[in-house]
């Protein structure tokens, strides 16, 4: 019995390791989400002031994939409490 409540006293700080890592990746991650959506929405605007359709195209499909990025990550995020121990 000895054995099991030290291994569960080592867990313990493992736990709050990998959750605070699984934040910080999240953090970061939520960083890059953002200024994709910033900088694709950004792009629209200036090419639809611009009245530029060649470049429009681009700009548009930019910000659906980043918006695609966007949805991504919030279900990642959510999916990820049940395989926490698939992460790190």
């Amino acid at each position: 019995m000895a054995r099991s409540a030290e291994e569960g006293r080592s867990r313990a700080p493992a736990g709050a390791l990998r959750r605070l890592l699984r934040g910080l990746v999240l953090g970061v991650t939520l960083v890059f989400v953002l200024f994709a959506l910033l900088v694709s929405s950004a792009l629209v605007v200036y090419t639809g002031r611009r009245h530029d359709l060649r470049n429009g195209v681009f700009a548009l499909i930019f910000a659906v994939l980043s918006a695609q990025i966007a949805l991504n990550w919030l279900l990642w995020r959510s999916g990820g409490e049940a395989g926490e121990e698939d992460l790190f």
